[in-house]
């Protein structure tokens, strides 16, 4: 019997070369660290092991807040942001607003970043 491993989780193990338990979530201070690493290589950054899986660390946070926000709809609490319908968040105001929140929220998980920057940016009223 043949095995084949998806790419992403071929990507996931290439990515500079250390092991991460598949329940770790990447911090934002590790992902802003990454990012900006990868914003000094300029237009190189897109040849980089770290573009791909930065940008799958996105995706699941995202995915985690659009599952968090069905979650708190049917639980009948209110959102922890309001984006308006067709509004979206480019990725550089997602990075300045993670470099701008507190230091607290250096170690916590991505998501808790992303969701923090989506309150302040779209505060339900």
């Amino acid at each position: 019997m043949s095995y084949v491993l998806p790419k992403a989780v071929i990507a996931a193990m290439l990515v500079g070369g250390m092991a991460m338990p598949a329940s770790a979530a990447m911090t934002v201070g590790t992902f802003l660290a990454r990012a900006n690493a990868l914003r000094d290589q300029g237009p190189m950054a897109l040849m980089s092991p770290d573009f791909p899986a930065l940008k799958a660390e996105a995706k699941a946070a995202t995915t985690q807040l659009k599952a968090e926000r069905a979650a708190r709809a049917a639980a009948g609490k209110p959102p922890i942001a309001c984006v308006p319908e067709g509004e979206s968040v480019g990725i550089m105001d997602m990075l300045d607003g993670l470099s701008g929140l507190p230091a607290s929220y250096q170690k916590r998980p991505l998501k808790d970043g992303y969701a923090r920057v989506l309150a302040n940016l779209y505060p339900c009223r």
